[in-house]
C-alpha cells in the first residue's frame, strides 16, 4: 500500500469516528430533562461558554498545532473529546456542565490540526484528493450519527442519556486511531525541511546549539507566517472571500448551537410530543454535501448574495410560523446552503493562492476571525440585549439579509468599475 493512501485510511478513520455523537442531536433534550438545568441556564449560562473557550483556545491551538507537528493536537482533540462526554455521563451539577463546555471549545478547536495536518505530511499534488476523502469521512459519521440518534429513540431502544455511551466510546475509538497516525517531521512552518536552494547561514543556524536553533525557528516561522498572511490579504478577492467566509461561518455556527432551544419552545408551544432532531442534522449533512458538490461545479459563476438572501427567509420562516416540521426545514435549507457558500469561498480563496503552504494558514486565520465574530454575537444578542430564542432567530435572519445586501452592493461597485476601466481601455 502506497505510504500516502495509507495515512490517509487512518487519518479518515479518526475523522469517521470523531464525528460519530449521535447524542447531538438531542443535547439541549437530555439536558433539560436529565440535568434540571433550564432553558435560560442554557442560553445564558452553558453554551455562550462553549463558544468563548473554542475563541480562546482556538487562538492558542492555532499557533500550536504546526510547532507540535499536528500528531500531538490530533491525540488532545480525542482527549478532550473524552473528557465532555465522561462529565455529561457522570456528573449532574451546573458547574460541571459548564466544565464540559470548556472542553467541548478545546475539542472543536483542536479540529483544525485533522484538516491541516494533510498540508505537512502528505504529498502537494495529493492535496486535493486527501482533502475531499477527509472531509467526507468526517460527513459520513456526522450522517450516521443523526441517522442513528432518530432511529434509536424514536423505537425507544435508547434515552437521550444512553446516546452519550455511543459518542464517549467512539472518541476513545478515535483517540486509539490516533495513535497510529505517522509522527510528522517537518512542519509547515516549523521545523521546516532544508530545500536544496537554502541559504548558506540558514545552515549554518540548523547547526548551532538547540536553544540558538529554537529561536532561530521561531523566528523565521513568524516571519514567513506574516509574509504569507501579507501576501495573501493584500489580494483583494482574497480578503472580500475571506471576509464572506468568517461572516457565513459565523452566522451558521450561532444558527447551529441555539437551535435546539428554539425548537423546544415551538415543540411547547404546539404540543408536538415528538422530535426529529436527529433525522433533521442527517438530512442537512446529506444536503449539505450535495450543496458542496454544486459549489465545486459552479464555482466560476457562483454569486453568494441570492443565496444569503434565502437563508434569511429560511432563518425568518423557521423562526415565525409555529410549526416545527417548518422550522426543521428552514434549518436543513439554510445548512445546506451554508456549505455551499463556504465551499465557493473556500474555491475561490485557493485560487488566488500561489503558495501551497498557505492555504491552512489563510483558512486557520479565517476561522478564527469567524469565531471571534460568533462570540460577539453571542455577547450581543445573549449577554448584553438578553434578547429571547425567538427574537435572536429574527436577528440573525435580518443579519443573512445585511450580508445578502452587502454583498450585492460590493458587486455591483465592481461591475461598475470594470465596465469604467474597459471603457477607459477603448478610448486609448
Amino acid at each position: 500500500m502506497l505510504p500516502w493512501i495509507q495515512v490517509t485510511l487512518i487519518l479518515c478513520a479518526f475523522g469517521l469516528l470523531r464525528e460519530i455523537r449521535p447524542s447531538e442531536p438531542f443535547v439541549s433534550e437530555f439536558l433539560l430533562g436529565w440535568k434540571n438545568i433550564t432553558e435560560e441556564q442554557l442560553n445564558r449560562d452553558v453554551y455562550p461558554i462553549g463558544t468563548y473557550s473554542y475563541l480562546g483556545l482556538l487562538v492558542v491551538v492555532f499557533l500550536i498545532t504546526d510547532f507540535l507537528r499536528f500528531k500531538p493536537v490530533i491525540i488532545l482533540s480525542g482527549l478532550s473529546g473524552i473528557a465532555v462526554y465522561a462529565i455529561l455521563l457522570w456528573t449532574s451539577s451546573l458547574e460541571w456542565v459548564q466544565a464540559s463546555q470548556f472542553f467541548y471549545g478545546l475539542y472543536i478547536a483542536t479540529e483544525v490540526a485533522y484538516y491541516t495536518y494533510i498540508y505537512a505530511k502528505v504529498d502537494p499534488t495529493k492535496y486535493p484528493r486527501v482533502s475531499s476523502y477527509t472531509r467526507i469521512a468526517a460527513l459520513t459519521g456526522r450522517f450516521l450519527s443523526g441517522t442513528s440518534s432518530q432511529l434509536l429513540t424514536h423505537f425507544g431502544l435508547m434515552d437521550y442519556r444512553d446516546l452519550n455511551y455511543i459518542t464517549f466510546t467512539a472518541q476513545i475509538l478515535a483517540t486509539f486511531w490516533a495513535f497510529w497516525l505517522p509522527a510528522v517531521q517537518y512542519g509547515i512552518y516549523f521545523h521546516r525541511r532544508a530545500s536544496v536552494g537554502q541559504l548558506p547561514l540558514e545552515k549554518d543556524l540548523q547547526r548551532q546549539s538547540r536553544g540558538r536553533k529554537m529561536r532561530s525557528n521561531l523566528v523565521e516561522a513568524s516571519s514567513l507566517i506574516m509574509s504569507h498572511a501579507r501576501a495573501a490579504y493584500t489580494r483583494p478577492k482574497v480578503l472580500a472571500w475571506s471576509a464572506l467566509y468568517a461572516v457565513a461561518l459565523a452566522l451558521f455556527v450561532q444558527v447551529q448551537t441555539y437551535i435546539q432551544l428554539l425548537w423546544r419552545q415551538i415543540q411547547d408551544d404546539t404540543d408536538s410530543p415528538v422530535a426529529y432532531n436527529g433525522a433533521v442534522e442527517a438530512a442537512q449533512t446529506l444536503l449539505g454535501a450535495g450543496g458542496a458538490f454544486l459549489a465545486s461545479i459552479f464555482a466560476t459563476s457562483g454569486v453568494p448574495a441570492p443565496v444569503a438572501a434565502v437563508q434569511g427567509v429560511a432563518v425568518f420562516l423557521a423562526t415565525f410560523v409555529n410549526n416545527v416540521f417548518v422550522s426543521y426545514a428552514g434549518y436543513i435549507v439554510m445548512g445546506m446552503l451554508f456549505h455551499y457558500t463556504i465551499t465557493l469561498a473556500s474555491a475561490k480563496i485557493a485560487g488566488q493562492l500561489s503558495d501551497d503552504s498557505c492555504f491552512g494558514l489563510i483558512f486557520g486565520i479565517n476561522t478564527l476571525v469567524g469565531t471571534g465574530l460568533q462570540s460577539i454575537l453571542t455577547v450581543v444578542l445573549i449577554q448584553a440585549l438578553k434578547l429571547p430564542i425567538a427574537s435572536q432567530y429574527f436577528a440573525l435572519s435580518g443579519l443573512y439579509l445585511l450580508l445578502a445586501s452587502v454583498w450585492l452592493l460590493g458587486w455591483m461597485v465592481n461591475v461598475c468599475r470594470q465596465k469604467r476601466s474597459i471603457s477607459v481601455n477603448n478610448q486609448y
